[in-house]
């Protein structure tokens, strides 16, 4: 756990993964219950409601490979990812009509995911927004910090390989913003350390 980094200073956490494999460290994303979570607290280029879901629906769209790309490491490492949206939500989103004001989004959104257990949550951002109103919508004992960010939770930890690094993770959400941004570049690409 890191506060927040710029992204200069991502490659300070690939250096804290080397000194934890170098004393010992052992895990390779998945462990039989759970799995050593990577996860980014991305802070988008603005709240509205274009920007959200439009970054929404390219996550939508690169779901599948994303999910595979973790996974690559094979049972146990599809076994620690969060389950993916429902097909009849990731369809209403990614139908072309699909453009909702804030409450809208927050509403669609908390109807078909009151969980954070989501490979893309925007729980923190909604509460960020509205935290009554997510915390009414949510089971009493779901934890959600509110905060301005998207919480991708895909990405998986394996600092018992030796050399691992977070950047081909980083990458592949910047490929989200990417297609969100109709393929211009949204973030700078993380390169993995010399």
């Amino acid at each position: 756990i890191t506060g927040p980094l710029a992204f200069d200073r991502l490659p300070e956490v690939d250096r804290l993964a080397a000194l934890l494999h170098g004393a010992g460290g052992r895990g390779r994303g998945a462990v039989l219950l759970g799995s050593l979570g990577l996860h980014f607290n991305v802070e988008p280029p603005d709240l509205t409601a274009a920007t959200l879901t439009g970054l929404l629906k390219a996550y939508l769209r690169s779901e599948p490979q994303l999910r595979r790309e973790t996974a690559a490491g094979g049972f146990l490492a599809a076994r620690g990812l969060p389950p993916p949206f429902p097909a009849p939500y990731a369809a209403k989103v990614l139908d072309p009509a699909y453009r909702p004001d804030l409450d809208g989004l927050a509403g669609d959104y908390l109807a078909a995911n009151p969980t954070r257990h989501r490979g893309l949550d925007l729980l923190p951002l909604l509460a960020h927004r509205d935290e009554a109103g997510v915390r009414a919508a949510l089971p009493p004992d779901e934890k959600v910090s509110p905060r301005p960010v998207l919480h991708y939770r895909m990405p998986q930890a394996h600092v018992g390989l030796a050399g691992w690094s977070l950047a081909p993770a980083w990458n592949l959400w910047v490929g989200v913003e990417e297609l969100a941004e109709g393929a211009a570049p949204a973030r700078q690409a993380a390169s993995d350390p010399a």
